[in-house]
């Protein structure tokens, strides 16, 4: 009997590890902006890093591999776009490090299992359509007897003594406003002195009291950053505070009095997100990282090396092109593991890591998803180790070996030199029949920005300008980040030299001639993604905002409207059947924004969209259909807070398939090119699993 009850025992043990093993992380890592890097206290294996895009991430190997880890935080603030964080937003407690307290979203989450799961602790989740206060957020420090502070975006400072339970209000410190503009951060000392700056605002806040009242140093100088010995260094009163001119000071006595160690060459202006970095071990090697300017000492800061690492720089696992010169000249956060051999710091889109001790960085990006993406992945059909990817500020990146090595691609020349000039992808398609063609929509940037198509007849080694939108056509572009870079590029499954390009400003373009000349067929806006039907004789364009579902019924020349919606959040077609497809009704302002009560509407069309049934109330967005077995089917939910779902029978009923996955919910489905394999894309991030097949529980 206790044979039997074993074997049971360790075949639902083995089965729940299985089981959680359902989403893997696809697609380059770096991009976005890496905002802070924190080390685990005790465990030199565990790094945390904060970003503005995908939320927070850790790492298990010092460093080398990341898994995002905020899901539980979108699922609370039913955030479909991105979950914001800056420096100081972050902390874990010194001495019960699984304790970690994260302030973001206007609020304060807790997670007391070391990040597997998050609570909320304070505030509540911003109103649905709310883009401000998820950028609002709460600045953090924990003191060694476990008490924590948080320094909200007016300036007031509360204290938690109960591992985030209650907050109490203490004092307002006087520094400017915490902002992501002009974040503050609070720290404290072993001997419980807490110090809070936050730039423009100059001087260093001490408090010896626990919070409630303070006194000025440093009132000359704008403190940019600063750190304190870690404890059992033997150096508990040692604190450093680096300024805007690009001094760098001493206190011995829990900032009672400074003294001036170290000048740098670091000028910073305010509104410049590179505030330098700086890291100190307990053996008392401390590392400045200064505009243009890298220092290490290995003695407190009495004496000073300075490190070129121009040749001493290699990309590692980050594929991507950096809008700046050279790594040098610019950090945003710096941290040193607990043992004190492995340097991280971070910035924009890049997170190097050094083992000896600031002489050489390697880049070190793999799993830490930054990048923004308004398309999933093109899987080659001929070969599914092949995919490309197209991402905002990034350009777009092929990989040969199914995705566990990426490499940029040069498609416009001009916008590529020494500096790794970096463009804007919005979307990329694999060709169905020519294995070596591609094509990409490329945005470019700043003032340039407006949609050109360019084509690749050789894998991606060279590409053409096939069309450029805003010369051919016309139409009002943004300078930045706005809806005109939205769009979907779909081939005839019948005749593939007959495409269609949807466009957020300009609605539907359509060429015969496998791209080389184009003409428009639909004049509409809001137009997000096509649909086709297996012949290719059926063509469907989603669009969100106002007008819902437009349908073509012969091959993308005439258009009328299919279902008039006040915004189509989800669109498949079934992949065998003519006259069969699936939509998500919404009632949503844009992609991201929530307006109104009900919850969007799954129906389901079997004439070609001439009517509709519904299935379901689940507040349904992006769906999928597996090509195989079409039974089967994904749908990712909007602010219902259910995630990723999937149905067995056709979208009659529904169940959890979420599991794992590193994002709360997802923007897209892609076929990951074999059987089981599916990917989805979120606005920062992109995951793969094999198991769609699977009964995973």
């Amino acid at each position: 009997m206790r044979t039997a009850l074993l074997l049971i025992i360790l075949t639902i043990l083995s089965y729940d590890s299985e089981a959680a093993e359902v989403w893997h992380p696809f697609g380059p890592g770096g991009g976005g902006w890496i905002e802070d890097v924190v080390a685990h206290p005790t465990n030199p294996q565990e790094v945390w890093a904060m970003t503005d895009l995908s939320g927070l991430f850790r790492s298990q190997d010092a460093g080398l591999t990341w898994r995002k880890m905020s899901a539980d935080v979108e699922r609370g603030v039913m955030a479909r776009k991105q979950i914001v964080s800056h420096n100081r937003q972050f902390a874990m407690d010194p001495n019960e490090p699984r304790h970690l307290y994260w302030g973001t979203c206007g609020m304060i989450w807790t997670s007391h299992d070391g990040g597997e799961s998050w609570q909320a602790a304070f505030g509540k989740p911003p109103a649905v359509g709310d883009d401000r206060t998820p950028g609002l957020g709460h600045a953090i420090a924990v003191a060694a007897d476990g008490s924590v502070y948080a320094l909200d975006h007016e300036s007031m400072l509360r204290v938690s003594r109960d591992h985030g339970a209650t907050w109490t209000e203490l004092s307002k410190p006087p520094v400017a406003k915490n902002s992501s503009d002009t974040p503050a951060f609070p720290l404290t000392l072993a001997d419980g002195t807490l110090c809070v700056a936050c730039r423009p605002s100059p001087g260093l806040a001490i408090s010896k009291d626990g919070g409630r009242t303070w006194r000025m140093t440093l009132p000359e100088s704008i403190i940019l950053n600063a750190r304190a010995a870690p404890a059992g260094s033997g150096r508990e009163g040692t604190l450093f505070a680096f300024d805007s001119t690009g001094k760098l000071h001493r206190s011995d006595d829990s900032g009672g009095s400074f003294t001036l160690i170290k000048e740098t060459r670091h000028q910073w202006q305010p509104g410049t997100r590179f505030a330098g970095g700086l890291a100190v071990t307990k053996g008392g090697r401390v590392m400045l990282w200064a505009l243009g300017e890298l220092v290490v000492s290995a003695d407190w800061g009495a004496t000073w090396t300075r490190h070129r690492i121009e040749t001493h720089w290699n990309r590692g696992s980050y594929p991507g092109m950096n809008r700046f010169a050279t790594p040098e000249g610019k950090c945003s956060a710096l941290d040193v593991t607990a043992d004190g051999k492995v340097w991280l710091k971070c910035d924009s889109s890049l997170m190097c890591r050094s083992t000896d001790f600031g002489v050489s960085w390697t880049g070190s990006t793999t799993g830490l998803q930054v990048l923004c993406y308004f398309n999933g992945p093109a899987i080659s059909p001929h070969d599914p180790q092949q995919a490309m990817v197209a991402a905002l500020d990034q350009g777009v990146f092929k990989t040969n070996d199914g995705g566990a090595s990426w490499q940029p691609m040069r498609i416009q020349p001009e916008w590529w030199n020494d500096k790794w000039q970096n463009q804007d992808g919005s979307v990329v398609k694999a060709h169905p029949a020519k294995p070596q063609t591609w094509f990409a929509i490329i945005h470019g940037h700043g003032g340039t920005r407006h949609p050109r198509l360019h084509r690749t007849d050789d894998g991606g080694e060279t590409w053409t300008l096939v069309l450029d939108v805003k010369e051919k056509f016309g139409g009002e572009w943004g300078k930045w980040l706005d809806d005109s870079e939205m769009g979907d590029l779909c081939f005839d499954p019948s005749n593939p030299a007959i495409m269609h390009l949807a466009n957020y400003q300009l609605g539907v373009l359509r060429s015969s001639d496998g791209g080389a000349s184009w003409t428009q067929t639909l004049k509409t806006k809001n137009g997000l993604s096509l649909a086709t039907s297996p012949s290719g004789q059926h063509v469907y364009l989603q669009c969100v905002k106002r007008t819902g579902l437009y349908a073509s019924h012969d091959r993308g020349l005439t258009w009328d409207v299919a279902h008039r919606a006040d915004g189509v959040d989800g669109l498949a077609h079934h992949p065998s059947d003519e006259t069969t497809l699936f939509i998500s009704d919404g009632q949503h302002e844009n992609y991201w924004s929530h307006q109104g009560e009900r919850p969007a509407k799954l129906l389901k069309s079997t004439d070609a969209g001439k009517s509709w049934t519904e299935l379901a109330r689940l507040d349904s967005g992006p769906l999928y259909i597996d090509p195989i077995k079409p039974e089967i089917m994904l749908m990712s939910t909007l602010h219902g807070g259910k995630g990723i779902l999937r149905s067995l029978d056709g979208g009659q009923t529904w169940a959890d398939f979420h599991h794992d996955a590193p994002s709360h919910t997802a923007r897209g489905f892609t076929y990951g090119g074999t059987p089981g394999s599916v990917i989805y894309h979120m606005f920062g991030n992109m995951a793969r699993t094999t198991k769609l097949y699977e009964m995973v529980e």
